[in-house]
């Protein structure tokens, strides 16, 4: 007689017996999920790094490889920094390389970062987990000093030690209004924040079209490892925690808390927990959004601070709240305390989570990640995000791909124009420039 299957156990669930485990009510530790058979899931297949290390690693190396030779507006030891958090999604997820002869999507969920690293280090001691890990916190750390150190300075050059930040090359020599560039950093810092996300809902009751607007959403917590390891939550972005949830984590000790102590990996780590189901922002209408309220250079502000977010997951020394948010409410607060007021009012911020999400109307099913905004895409000469400044000013632009979904730039933006036009802002129809023949296809 055959079994039934049996159920996978809900992070709640999971998280009652952690809790039971805690108290000394369990009797017995809980069955460790077997990961050892492959299942098929609308074309894809679920892949385990340890039973397939051989197939991992060669997909890592090729995947890595590719993305080395593409286009970008940075240098490589930017990009060997950067590219393997790329990588990690790519296998977590089935893209790029690992797919199979069929086209059949590998998802390796159990990848992680520093196990990416241990393959590409064999070729390269350089891509050590301790060393890009303490490499990109560096920068950030740096970064935020510096920005901090200029806060008064009517004018700034996006150059840090000769270099651009952050490696980008069309930032190097360029010169901003320190006001707009800030005010571009903290909307950016603020808009991915659970509270604001939550109060814009609260502000903002419908959509563009009428309908009731949602935003989905979460926070970014930092736990002990071991702890959280044990718990066996699984995927934190896929289930949504409440507040009895989380305090019963607190309480556990799994998540930790406390602004002002200090947090290293490995030790501690940060993990997304989700507080509302739904989709969140598109990166790419928030960028479009600030740099049409209020210009290219808080629009540059902005794209700095999602970089700071990327870097910001893989790091050494970890910040409560994420570097990101911690720097926009240090902004603030600076300017509160200089000029008796922010320097960003919270409508903004909720106004642009309002504009920027995913499910206003029309619905927009796409969010660049850093990596994308700063690549070449074919046909362009120019990186991603400098081709949507084009179209926010009438000219001419490149009809690429965008994202990791490979939306045409004539779909999205025609989305985005529609989006302006719904809120009252109606940008100029873009003009689509032809493709040179036998240019090079990424």
């Amino acid at each position: 007689m055959s079994r039934p299957p049996r159920r996978k156990r809900s992070a709640a669930s999971r998280l009652e017996e952690l809790l039971d485990r805690v108290s000394g009510k369990a009797q017995r530790s809980p069955r460790r999920q077997d990961r050892s058979s492959r299942s098929r899931y609308g074309g894809a297949r679920t892949m385990d790094i340890r039973r397939d290390a051989e197939l991992f690693n060669r997909l890592v190396q090729l995947d890595f490889d590719y993305l080395m030779r593409q286009r970008f507006t940075a240098g490589p030891s930017t990009l060997t920094d950067l590219l393997p958090q790329s990588v990690l999604g790519r296998a977590q997820n089935g893209h790029g390389w690992f797919t199979d002869e069929w086209g059949v999507a590998l998802q390796f969920p159990d990848a992680t970062f520093d196990r990416v690293l241990t393959v590409l280090e064999t070729g390269d001691p350089n891509l050590k987990g301790f060393l890009v890990r303490r490499r990109r916190g560096d920068m950030l750390q740096r970064f935020s000093r510096w920005i901090l150190d200029n806060l008064w300075q009517p004018e700034i050059e996006l150059t840090i030690g000769g270099a651009p930040i952050f490696g980008v090359e069309f930032l190097a020599g360029r010169k901003v209004p320190t006001r707009a560039f800030l005010t571009g950093m903290v909307l950016a810092g603020f808009m991915d924040d659970w509270t604001y996300r939550e109060t814009a809902m609260m502000h903002r009751k419908r959509t563009f079209g009428g309908a009731p607007f949602h935003i989905g959403g979460g926070e970014i917590l930092i736990v002990d490892r071991e702890k959280f390891k044990l718990c066996g939550l699984g995927d934190t972005g896929q289930t949504v925690f409440s507040d009895e949830q989380l305090r019963g984590l607190r309480d556990a000790g799994v998540i930790l808390g406390g602004r002002d102590r200090a947090y290293r990996f490995p030790d501690q780590d940060q993990v997304y927990f989700r507080r509302c189901a739904g989709d969140g922002i598109s990166d790419d209408l928030a960028m479009l959004y600030i740099g049409a309220h209020h210009g290219f250079e808080a629009m540059l502000g902005a794209f700095v601070m999602d970089a700071i977010d990327t870097y910001d997951k893989y790091v050494v020394d970890l910040t409560w709240g994420g570097v990101d948010t911690a720097l926009a409410r240090t902004i603030q607060e600076r300017f509160l305390d200089r000029e008796d007021r922010a320097l960003v009012d919270d409508r903004a911020i909720l106004d642009l989570i309002h504009f920027a999400a995913k499910r206003n109307d029309p619905a927009v099913n796409l969010s660049s990640s850093h990596r994308r905004f700063i690549q070449v895409e074919w046909p362009a000469n120019i990186p991603t995000l400098l081709n949507h400044w084009r179209f926010l000013q009438g000219e001419p632009v490149f009809d690429i791909k965008l994202g990791y979904s490979r939306i045409p730039a004539r779909d999205f933006y025609g989305l985005a124009g529609r989006r302006f036009k719904a809120a009252g802002m109606p940008v100029k129809e873009p003009e689509f420039l032809a493709p040179k023949e036998g240019g090079r296809r990424s």
